[in-house]
């Protein structure tokens, strides 16, 4: 069953997310949602903890493939500026 708020923009865009839709998604205070925009309009889905820290570790996994193995991260700086 499709649920339909109604709610007015703010003078800086800012819309309010109904109470019943924050506690149903886990929306919290100061928490993050992603916006996408769609044919019918503005999508938003929340961003949980547990999805952010996945994506870290998704982060992390690709830039420990690309460091170098030997020597120090100083040493690499150093490096990647004296290639500059």
């Amino acid at each position: 069953m499709t649920e339909k708020y109604r709610t007015k923009v703010g003078s800086k865009g800012q819309v309010v997310v109904a109470k019943e839709l924050r506690e149903k998604y886990g929306i919290k205070e100061g928490g993050l949602v992603e916006q996408i925009s769609t044919e019918n309009g503005v999508l938003l889905i929340p961003l949980l903890a547990k999805d952010l820290l996945k994506e870290l570790d998704d982060v992390a996994e690709v830039i420990g493939k690309a460091w170098p193995k030997k020597g120090s991260a100083v040493e690499a700086i150093r490096e990647d500026r004296e290639r500059q």
